[in-house]
């Protein structure tokens, strides 16, 4: 399983071909302006950057942090190109201008993306010439995140031998999921809550169980009783809707183009697999299945694989 997915829109015939580019933890989708039915308005958390061609065409990234664990939003205004090829670390997309001369990227830097600098590049086609090259560097800084000891049933530091074969069956099950999205924006309007609680912001915490490191906590935590609704954060398709060995009843909701949210550790489901959600329905009760010390929610999101912390998602202004 590939951890890099591609979306391609229609690309200039005489730019095909070059060297094959090796994937990266770093996940880019397309979002097309005439698709989008969330505003696009800077939220106050975030920052912006923006970067002006002489072609006329403008490029404006927004960001909360340049960080492990966030998305970094890419707005291109097209004024006289027809196509921008967008070059990020060895991947690559080409975009083509739509009817309103808007399209918007996502990038996420996965939760464990090494510090670092990253060069965005971008090409400007008009008319099947390159017409501009532009170079954006961008700094990506280290991030600290918090350690945390749990005691847990010894089975979930060190499963049973009868379990292996279901762990590793979920996992790629998981894998799979995340490789696959709708090719249509399925998210309408803002992202919100999924439920009201105690919110532990707890994103890419180091898990110590049983005295031993374990995995990373990549999403949220909010404490809320056992049987508590669960809503999905924003409308799109259940991808998945199962009981899973460490993370217990779990839903993923696909949004489209490579968005995906998931809730986990419910003490019962109440959607199935294909079933198209609103936002603000409800998709399950909150428990404590799975790999749980208690009941809550653990609410996670994803563009693709890369693994980034679901509260940016409403300070980003989705």
């Amino acid at each position: 399983m590939k951890a890099w997915k591609k979306l391609h829109a229609d690309r200039p015939a005489n730019t095909a071909g070059g060297e094959s580019r090796r994937p990266v933890p770093i996940m880019i989708i397309l979002i097309l302006a005439a698709s989008l039915s969330f505003p696009v308005s800077q939220a106050a958390a975030a920052e912006s950057r923006r970067v002006e061609a002489g072609t006329g065409d403008v490029f404006e990234l927004r960001y909360r942090q340049l960080q492990p664990g966030e998305p970094l939003l890419v707005i291109w205004t097209s004024s006289v190109s027809d196509y921008a090829g967008i070059f990020f670390g060895e991947s690559s997309h080409w975009l083509k201008k739509g009817d309103s001369g808007r399209q918007f990227l996502v990038l996420g830097l996965d939760v464990m993306l090494k510090p670092g600098e990253r060069v965005l590049e971008v090409e400007l086609w008009s008319g099947g010439q390159l017409a501009e090259k532009l170079t954006v560097n961008l700094e990506v800084a280290g991030r600290d995140f918090p350690r945390k000891k749990l005691t847990v049933d010894q089975k979930y530091v060190t499963p049973p031998r009868e379990v292996l074969a279901r762990i590793k069956r979920e996992s790629e099950l998981l894998a799979l999921v995340y490789s696959t999205s709708s090719p249509d924006w399925l998210a309408e309007g803002p992202f919100v809550l999924p439920c009201e609680g105690n919110l532990y912001p707890n994103f890419g915490q180091q898990r110590i169980y049983n005295n031993v490191p374990r995995s990373v906590h990549t999403g949220v935590d909010i404490a809320v009783p056992a049987g508590h609704p669960i809503a999905a954060t924003n409308s799109g398709r259940v991808a998945l809707a199962s009981d899973l060995y460490y993370s217990g009843k779990t839903v993923v909701i696909d949004h489209g183009l490579g968005l995906f949210s998931s809730y986990s550790h419910l003490s019962k489901l109440l959607v199935k697999r294909g079933e198209m959600v609103k936002t603000g329905q409800v998709v399950g009760l909150a428990g404590s299945t799975g790999l749980s010390t208690g009941p809550h929610l653990h609410w996670a999101v994803r563009v693709y694989e890369a693994r980034i912390d679901p509260l940016s998602l409403l300070e980003l202004g989705f």
